[in-house]
């Protein structure tokens, strides 16, 4: 019976968070109630707050729902999980980067969705915006600790170059989503490896 409960309560959270990000995608985050999620959701207000107590809240379980479709760690007091993006980085080869990149780009209609909003909660919510720039830099620092472990450019140029490296991914991606335009993307892909390369790993 603890199963069944529990199974079903897992229901109503994901359930709250789908309809939650197609509301948000729709609409906006500013513009989204609380009243239109839960409707949506087949619920009411009161379950939706017994679930998540808060709009931030929420933002945590779309924070950890990237981080789990990226098997990242997901938590304040987490270690990155991206062992993967950090053995690129230190082989540095630019087939290991582009066949890397195209892992990722796979995955970009499944969490994109999910951090377009983040990045429009961070705008209005101070909260969700260290977050979301915490998780930026967990990621520069995988990038970072390639180049460290392969003994590569000036210390000093590490953090600037993982940053870039990060920006132009970020970029790309938005392409499919937020701006809802497409480039080809064999050529898009092609251009940021490249560009990682040159970045990354040709020094």
């Amino acid at each position: 019976m603890s199963s069944l409960r529990e199974a079903q309560k897992q229901l109503t959270r994901d359930t709250i968070v789908e309809r939650a990000l197609e509301q948000f995608t729709t609409k906006g985050y500013a513009s989204t109630t609380i009243d239109e999620i839960a409707s949506a959701a087949g619920t009411t207000r009161v379950t939706f707050y017994a679930y998540y107590p808060s709009r931030t809240d929420l933002m945590r379980e779309f924070m950890g729902r990237v981080n789990s479709f990226l098997d990242r760690a997901s938590g304040p007091d987490s270690t990155s999980t991206a062992s993967d993006l950090v053995d690129v980085v230190r082989e540095g080869e630019l087939s290991g980067i582009r066949a890397w990149l195209e892992s990722r780009a796979a995955l970009w209609p499944v969490f994109r969705p999910y951090l377009d909003v983040l990045d429009e909660a961070a705008a209005v919510d101070p909260e969700v915006r260290t977050m979301v720039e915490a998780w930026h830099e967990e990621v520069i620092s995988d990038i970072v600790t390639g180049m460290q472990q392969a003994g590569r450019f000036p210390d000093e140029t590490h953090h600037v170059r993982g940053s870039l490296a990060y920006t132009q991914l970020d970029y790309v991606a938005t392409l499919w989503t937020r701006r809802k335009l497409e480039p080809n993307r064999e050529h898009a892909i092609e251009v940021l490896a490249d560009s990682w390369y040159h970045l990354l790993c040709d020094g």
